[in-house]
C-alpha cells in the first residue's frame, strides 16, 4: 500500500487491524489537524511506567500509522532537531481521512501549513491536552470538547446576514457542585484588540439570539487564554470600555490558569 489509491476491500481490512487506541488518534487528529509527538503521547500514552517508555511506545505506533499513509508527519520540528521524534508534528493522512470519512473518497489535501497558523493549532490542541489530563485527575470531568467547525454556530446578525460564530473550541465541565460550559478563544496575541473586540461583539449577538440557551440552557461564559498578564489586563480593560459588551460573559486569563479556571468558575 506504498501509494494513496486503495480498494474498499483493503480500507475495510485496514480498519479491522486498527486497535482502539490507533482508531482514538485517528479521530483525534482529524478533530484538531496537528498535534505533537509529545501531545499525543500524553493523552493515549499516560499509562505506562516512565515518560521515556511512553514516549517510545508511542513513536513506535505513530511510526507504523505513518506507514500505512493514515497519518503524516510535517517537515518541520516543534523545538527544533535536538528534541528528536518528540518534535514532530503529526497530522492526518488521505487513507486516515478515508477511514473517518467510512470508505468515501478523501478531500484531505496535505500540504506544509504556515508558521502562524500551525503555531495557532497546536495551541488549541495543547489547552485539550491540558483538559484531558486534568479530568484524568479528577479535577472535574469533561463532558464535551468540540473544536472548530464542530464548534461553530451559524446564527442572523443583527443586520440581517447569516452569521457564523466560530470558537476555537467548545467545552462543557462538571464536578459534584456544578456544570459549565465554555466557548475557548485562544489568543497568541497577533490580532489588535479591535479586531478582538469585533469577535466579542459576536459573542453578544448570538448570545441575543437565545440559541445556545435552548442548546445548554445558559450560554456559556467565552474564556479568553491569552499569552501574558499584560495582555488579560488590556483585553479586560477593553471590554469593560465597550458599552455592549457585559463584562460578566468574558474570562480573560494566561495559559496557566486554564485548570484552576475551570476548577473554580466564579
Amino acid at each position: 500500500m506504498s501509494g494513496t489509491r486503495i480498494r474498499h476491500a483493503e480500507l475495510q481490512h485496514l480498519a479491522s487491524q486498527l486497535s482502539e487506541r490507533d482508531w482514538a488518534i485517528v479521530r483525534f487528529l482529524s478533530q484538531h489537524r496537528y498535534a505533537t509527538t509529545v501531545q499525543i503521547r500524553r493523552i493515549f500514552f499516560a499509562d505506562h511506567a516512565s515518560q521515556s517508555a511512553a514516549t517510545r511506545a508511542c513513536v513506535r505506533v505513530l511510526g507504523r500509522l505513518l506507514t500505512h499513509r493514515l497519518l503524516t508527519r510535517l517537515d518541520r520540528r516543534v523545538g527544533g532537531v535536538r528534541h528528536g521524534s518528540a518534535a514532530f508534528v503529526w497530522g492526518l493522512d488521505v487513507i486516515g481521512d478515508r477511514l473517518i470519512r467510512a470508505g468515501g473518497d478523501t478531500k484531505l489535501r496535505v500540504h506544509e501549513p504556515s508558521s502562524a497558523f500551525l503555531t495557532h493549532i497546536l495551541a488549541v490542541t495543547e489547552v485539550h491536552v491540558q483538559l484531558h489530563e486534568a479530568a484524568t485527575s479528577d479535577a472535574f470531568s469533561l463532558k464535551l470538547v468540540q473544536v472548530e467547525t464542530e464548534a461553530w454556530r451559524t446564527y442572523i446578525a443583527p443586520h440581517g446576514l447569516s452569521t457564523i460564530l466560530k470558537p476555537d473550541l467548545m467545552v462543557s465541565v462538571s464536578s459534584d457542585e456544578y456544570d459549565d460550559h465554555w466557548y475557548l478563544e485562544v489568543d497568541l496575541g497577533t490580532e489588535s484588540l479591535p479586531v478582538v473586540l469585533r469577535k466579542c461583539r459576536g459573542y453578544e449577538e448570538y448570545r441575543r439570539t437565545g440559541r445556545a440557551q435552548t442548546e445548554h440552557g445558559v450560554f456559556p461564559r467565552v474564556l479568553w487564554v491569552v499569552p501574558s498578564p499584560a495582555r488579560v489586563t488590556r483585553l479586560i480593560a477593553a471590554i469593560a470600555a465597550e458599552p455592549s459588551l457585559p463584562d460578566r460573559l468574558f474570562t480573560c486569563i494566561t495559559p496557566q490558569e486554564l485548570i484552576s479556571t475551570m476548577r473554580n468558575p466564579l
